[in-house]
């Protein structure tokens, strides 16, 4: 019995142990698969993450080179336009954009959709073909005609034995009637995968597959213009629309969802204690390092390696706190006229323009100086330990200075605008204080411009509603009709006021520039337009006279009325459009 009952008490025991083993297994195999399961879920997160700002920024690129040919059509249209209908020597002018853009196989125009000028002449086989008698063409056509934009479509073979895609952009001419006349297409056609080749190589290099699709103008169905693989797997996806089509970029990790081969050998060599613990603190190192990385992608601009809103936010928010007593400057400022960069120059210009001013901030204020970009053409600076007295001088020499960028081997000048405030004399609180430097910048924009201001208790509210009251606003609603054109031949409107849209019968703006022909003849009453001419600029050319005028001639308004006005005008030389008539037109009515 007692070799029985030891017998039963050491198989108790060795169950118990067994128990006791497997449970310490269990548990700790729990714990694990729960610990690796996160970090598995982790880096899907992360691949996620990179695959999502990969499609975004690619995506951006391929519009921008899109966006470069459509540009070629836009010139050959202003050029169509300029020169009545015809390009002169179009094969010297397409030679000339052809070198300039890497990607184009041929230039074609096409009056009435009927191809009759291409180049390079190799091509000449293409000429005299009617694009709307095209099956595979006529929808593409009609769609970019009745909406009046420019439209892709392809991909398709060309001549050269390689794939295109063509942009093709409806030209109109001014008819005598006022009314737009359907001219024809300027046409380009650009070489894929050429344009493509270092978006996809740059995808590749960095270890995703991808897959471009793409719409044809006015459907909804996506076909493959251009794959490394045929089906991707749950990709992270990017959408944008360029010519009338939808575009889709989709990019996913080669290597595909599943963990990294790391984290697989660190799974299987995770069963021994040590290691796993060694292990764990190496991907728990490896992943901090990417959180950090991609902390500093959230926080920084990139357009300009500054800090981005909430960086600079951060970064001034961690030094008040530890400096609740110490004197500090809040700076806001902006580039003067930024708009008219981007329009006048393209946006791509704009973008130089904001990296130049980066740049010189950096230069102008090293650290500890925070730097950062608001947003839009609009930066701050936070100047620590330094009251305002002692940085006026600095921030004096920063606006003074030479500001320029580079854009198409051309150097371009601009000026900035900025305003300040004291920590903690004028606020408290890194909000309170910014607004402050924004009262003051809005200050600097009443007086001028390209200057400076420090903030003061009457600026604030009342100055930004004064600002608020922006020149246009007040402009489209003064009791005069208003209208600035440009002095040259095509004499272009600029600007025209509600009053003056409401003199011609229109209700908005785009129906008196569609009524007017967008000019200043459109106005004028064909019998009377020659004789206005003549004593407008006998007037401006008079000695003394300071480029004023004074006219009076007959308008026809689009309900037919007709009846006198009193135009009285300024010329006047501007930077940006050269020069311009000011005028302010009173109906007869309202001057007898």
């Amino acid at each position: 019995m007692h070799i029985k009952q030891l017998e039963k008490r050491t198989k108790e025991q060795q169950e118990r142990q067994r128990l006791i083993t497997l449970a310490v297994f269990l548990v700790s195999l729990l714990v694990y698969m729960l610990i690796m399961g996160r970090l598995f879920e982790h880096e899907r997160e992360m691949a996620g993450e990179r695959c999502k700002l990969n499609a975004q920024i690619y995506a951006e690129e391929l519009e921008k080179d899109f966006n470069q040919s459509s540009v070629v059509t836009e010139m050959l249209s202003y050029m169509i336009a300029d020169e009545g209908g015809r390009i002169r020597d179009f094969p010297a002018a397409a030679a000339a954009m052809l070198k300039r853009s890497p990607y184009i196989d041929t230039i074609m125009l096409a009056p009435g959709g009927v191809i009759e000028d291409i180049y390079p002449e190799a091509h000449r086989d293409f000429a005299n073909r009617d694009l709307f008698a095209l099956p595979d063409r006529a929808q593409s056509l009609e769609y970019s005609q009745s909406r009046k934009s420019v439209v892709l479509q392809g991909p398709f073979q060309l001549r050269s034995e390689s794939e295109g895609i063509a942009v093709r952009r409806p030209v109109y001419l001014a008819a005598a009637d006022g009314q737009d006349r359907f001219w024809g297409f300027a046409i380009v056609a650009i070489r894929v995968p050429d344009i493509f080749t270092d978006t996809v190589e740059d995808l590749k290099a960095t270890g995703n597959d991808y897959r471009l699709l793409k719409t044809e103008p006015g459907e909804e169905e996506y076909h493959v213009v251009q794959a490394s693989k045929e089906v991707l797997a749950q990709p992270a996806i990017h959408t944008f629309f360029f010519g009338g089509c939808y575009w889709r970029l989709e990019v996913a990790p080669q290597r595909g969802w599943g963990p990294s081969f790391p984290l697989l050998v660190s799974f299987f060599l995770g069963l021994g204690i040590v290691f796993l613990l060694t292990g764990m603190t190496y991907l728990l190192q490896r992943f901090q390092a990417q959180r950090k990385y991609l902390h500093h992608l959230a926080n920084t601009d990139a357009l300009t390696g500054l800090y981005n809103r909430q960086g600079f936010d951060e970064a001034v928010s961690d030094w008040l706190y530890g400096h609740t007593d110490t004197k500090a400057t809040a700076v806001i400022l902006d580039i003067d006229n930024f708009k008219l960069v981007n329009d006048l120059y393209s946006h791509r210009a704009g973008d130089e323009a904001l990296r130049s001013l980066a740049r010189l901030m950096r230069q102008h204020f090293p650290e500890p100086v925070i730097v950062g970009r608001n947003g839009g053409d609009e930066f701050c600076l936070f100047l620590p330990g330094l009251s305002a007295e002692q940085s006026e001088a600095r921030l004096q020499a920063f606006v003074e200075r030479l500001h320029a960028f580079r854009y198409s081997d051309q150097e371009h000048s601009y000026t900035v605008s900025l305003g300040y405030a004291e920590y903690p004399t004028q606020a408290r609180s890194r909000s309170n204080l910014f607004q402050c430097a924004d009262a003051a910048l809005y200050a600097v924009k009443l007086n001028g411009k390209c200057g400076l201001f420090r903030y003061a208790p009457h600026v604030g509210e009342a100055g930004r509603s004064q600002l608020a009251f922006g020149l246009q606003d007040i402009a489209m609603h003064l009791p005069g009709a208003i209208l600035i054109y440009k002095a040259d031949r095509d004499e272009e409107i600029l600007f025209a006021n509600l009053e003056l849209i409401h003199l011609f019968d229109c209700t908005s703006i785009e129906e008196f520039f569609t009524y007017t022909g967008g000019t200043f003849r459109g106005l004028v009453h064909p019998d009377d337009y020659d004789a206005v001419e003549k004593d407008i600029w006998q007037q401006v050319h008079q000695e003394g006279s300071s480029g004023n005028d004074a006219v009076i001639y007959r308008i026809v308004t689009k309900k037919g009325r007709i009846f006198r006005v009193l135009d009285k005008g300024r010329l006047v030389d501007t930077e940006f459009y050269g020069r311009i008539f000011y005028v302010v037109l009173l109906a007869e009515d309202s001057w007898q």
